[in-house]
């Protein structure tokens, strides 16, 4: 019994483990066009040409070919190819990867192609009341399709985006974007000069279980009709050799979808060839980054549109 003990107990949890995992991947393979179905059942667009699930011993692997998502607004996903992971006994954690880059679809202006070395994204809390949200893109190029409207970048180096919920109704929205270069129609690029743009922008939002419906617009007038706001704890930008660092609030979004409010920032001018206009101005100190009327200006200093989130 001692000589083949081991290797029957060890038999046994292969077994037991095996006829686990073999019912987390069934109940997985019906779980997934059941939340498809009803996601379409809310007026969103969800396919795919095929789909295969695999990963054994320790893991769930979903591959889909061909995936699309898409609200009743116009906004969409696509890809050739998605790869989602998730650990077998930690199901609601997922990683996805997008090897072969994206396509966003946006309503009115058409579609950019994303591509780059990596492009990932996690969802944590999967199912529950308060998901978290994560996105990583390194090396990024846009470019958008023919005769689609121009993105405001034309590459970016890194991209962060996050979203965790909080307590009372709240949840942090983080943003971190590195070595961007604006597009020539962009607005902000004449004060770019040429020179990369950075944004680091940490933000509380309230009333985040507003933040539903059918599509995107829909969630944001919902969440604004609700009095949501968003509070800056910490944000950077870097344009032109211009640092700009502040915090305040609060902003909110117009019916347009885009930001409204003001947040004062202060200005180290560094080697920036704008730097003479600026003192002249006298925006050294403390100056009002404004979002108003669907414009956006530093000081009286236009720079275009306001950031558009719907």
């Amino acid at each position: 019994m001692w000589l083949f003990g081991p290797y029957v107990v060890l038999l046994v949890a292969v077994l037991a483990w095996s006829g686990f995992w073999m019912v987390e991947k069934w109940r997985f393979e019906r779980e997934l066009p059941r939340q498809a179905e009803a996601l379409r059942q809310q007026g969103y667009t969800v396919q795919w040409s095929s789909a295969k699930v695999d990963g054994y011993p320790f893991r769930l692997r979903l591959v889909l070919i061909g995936p699309r998502l898409a609200d009743t607004a116009g906004w969409g996903i696509s890809a050739t190819r998605l790869e989602a992971m998730a650990m077998a006994y930690a199901p609601n954690t997922w990683v996805l990867a997008a090897p072969a880059g994206l396509v966003l679809s946006r309503p009115g202006k058409g579609d950019v192609a994303v591509s780059g070395k990596a492009i990932r994204a996690s969802v944590a809390a999967l199912g529950s009341a308060q998901p978290r949200l994560a996105f990583e893109g390194d090396g990024l190029s846009l470019a958008p399709a023919q005769g689609a409207t121009p993105p405001a970048f034309a590459s970016i180096e890194r991209l962060e985006l996050d979203l965790q919920p909080g307590p009372n109704d709240q949840a942090a929205f983080y943003v971190k974007l590195d070595g961007g270069v604006l597009t020539p129609d962009a607005g902000i690029a004449r004060m770019a000069a040429g020179k990369p743009f950075s944004l680091l922008w940490d933000s509380r939002l309230t009333r985040r279980s507003m933040l539903r419906g059918s599509n995107w617009p829909g969630a944001l007038q919902a969440w604004r009709g609700a009095g949501g706001s968003l509070t800056v704890a910490d944000a950077r930008l870097g344009i032109g050799g211009l640092n700009l660092q502040g915090q305040g609030g609060p902003l909110s979004v117009d019916p347009d979808g885009r930001l409204k409010g003001e947040l004062p920032l202060k200005l180290d001018t560094g080697q920036s060839p704008n730097s003479a206009l600026i003192s002249a101005l006298g925006l050294l100190g403390p100056v009002p980054l404004r979002f108003e009327g669907g414009r956006a200006s530093i000081g009286p200093i236009p720079v275009g549109a306001a950031l558009k989130i719907g």
